[in-house]
């Protein structure tokens, strides 16, 4: 049963959390509808991204039974045959298409084949294609928050994309830089073109992308839309700073050689990561209209 739980991969289902994103920028009333399909796309998503996972690993089986850390994996340690992983797989299609189904957009199963597609590319081919994979990594992320948005009827804005991009770009940068760290300087990392001659390279295109993101940040809060947007728009200020400092902090680690994982899930088990998004979450509530909104609900409870 363990095995199955490992497989699933079911800790990164956080990333899916991204398919509320455009609901909660956009702070447009919403119902209990709304959050239906939402949780819905979340599971969809979550499912589908274990089968991605699993069908990695499948297809990586080799050199992962190589690797310093992904050899404990089940399917490489041999916990799990790829008979099992392939059913397994099956199984989870089978579970989307119904999910799929009960969603009023249908166009949600759009995002979910294109991601699927630019998965099984990426298993087979591009992941070996330097550079590329990162950028590929970051597209990930984005379109979680494209299909969230279309389950809502809301079009992410340039702004929201364009600071999704560059920030999972610098973690997809870091990732990299933690494999190659675990490598030799003149070793090639498993699966992949980076060699250790690289590590510097990686850790400055990272680290100027996560600049880059709040950058993109500070020049969104400085235009009309936030002061439309926002009522308080002066607390969102505070929340940058945090993630400033996040960006500084999370490759500090990476430097450190103290990150071995992806960064997500490092960053949920991280004590200083979570202080932070708590943090950035109450300041952006402190700006945004839900203040207003939670006040009114409270007003009437009394009354």
């Amino acid at each position: 049963m363990m095995s199955l739980i490992e497989v699933l991969r079911l800790h990164h289902w956080i990333k899916n959390l991204l398919i509320f994103l455009p609901l909660v920028a956009s702070q447009l009333p919403f119902s209990a509808n709304i959050l239906q399909n939402l949780f819905l796309g979340f599971l969809a998503f979550g499912l589908l991204a274990s089968a991605t996972y699993i069908l990695n690993d499948i297809l990586d089986l080799k050199n992962d039974q190589k690797h310093i850390t992904k050899k404990y994996r089940p399917l490489p340690s041999g916990k799990i045959s790829i008979q099992t992983g392939f059913l397994i797989i099956t199984v989870l299609i089978i579970a989307i298409f119904f999910i799929t189904k009960k969603l009023e957009e249908n166009n949600f199963l759009l995002f979910l084949i294109t991601y699927f597609l630019l998965s099984l590319f990426y298993s087979l081919y591009l992941k070996k294609i330097v550079l590329l994979d990162c950028f590929l990594l970051s597209i990930f992320y984005t379109i979680r928050i494209f299909a969230g948005g279309e389950l809502v009827n809301i079009t992410p804005s340039f702004w929201l994309t364009t600071f999704s991009i560059f920030l999972f770009l610098s973690l997809a940068f870091l990732k990299r830089y933690s494999e190659i760290s675990l490598m030799q300087n003149k070793q090639r990392v498993l699966g992949r073109n980076y060699y250790g001659s690289d590590k510097s390279l990686i850790k400055m295109l990272g680290i100027n992308s996560g600049y880059i993101s709040i950058l993109v940040l500070v020049l969104y809060l400085n235009s009309n839309t936030v002061f439309k947007l926002y009522q308080s728009p002066e607390w969102i200020w505070p929340g940058v700073v945090l993630f400033l400092f996040w960006i500084n902090w999370i490759w500090l680690k990476a430097h450190r050689n103290q990150i071995n994982q992806d960064p997500i899930v490092f960053a949920i088990k991280d004590k200083v990561s979570i202080v932070i998004f708590v943090l950035a979450f109450v300041f952006y509530l402190l700006s945004s209209n839900y203040v207003n909104l939670i006040s009114k609900l409270y007003l009437c409870k009394k009354l």
